[in-house]
């Protein structure tokens, strides 16, 4: 399995994992009160979550080797950790704070994975994204 054929597909299930994450963290509250409440269930933030960690460990540093470009790694990273600590401490901080880290951290992997998409493009064609 080389790094061309299995980064690629990573970031886009990285992308659209931490798209459904925030679609489902700003849903939350429209739909806790109606027929869809399993879909507010804090087992599927947590599921998210550790689904999203796996992703970023198989490609910030492998891409980075590659690219060389640090924002990509710091975006992915910062993202995750929003993602832990929302997890960690929403009975800490509340079900607002939990929302605008979540919101936040899926925002960083959703920008990490576009930019590792394009670095590793670059990288490989020898042109500009």
């Amino acid at each position: 399995m080389t790094t061309t054929i299995t980064r690629p597909p990573l970031d886009m299930t990285g992308i659209i994992l931490s798209t459904l994450c925030l679609l489902h963290c700003l849903a939350v509250p429209i739909i806790a009160t109606g027929a869809l409440v399993w879909v507010a269930s804090e087992a599927i933030h947590i599921s998210f979550t550790i689904a999203l960690a796996g992703i970023v460990l198989l490609v910030a540093w492998p891409s980075y080797q590659r690219h060389r470009r640090a924002v990509v790694p710091a975006f992915l990273v910062g993202g995750l950790v929003l993602l832990i600590v929302a997890v960690l401490s929403e009975s800490i901080l509340g079900e607002s704070a939990e929302t605008i880290l979540t919101s936040f951290g899926s925002v960083m992997l959703v920008f990490g994975h576009v930019l590792n998409l394009r670095s590793v493009k670059m990288h490989s064609t020898g042109s500009p994204a």
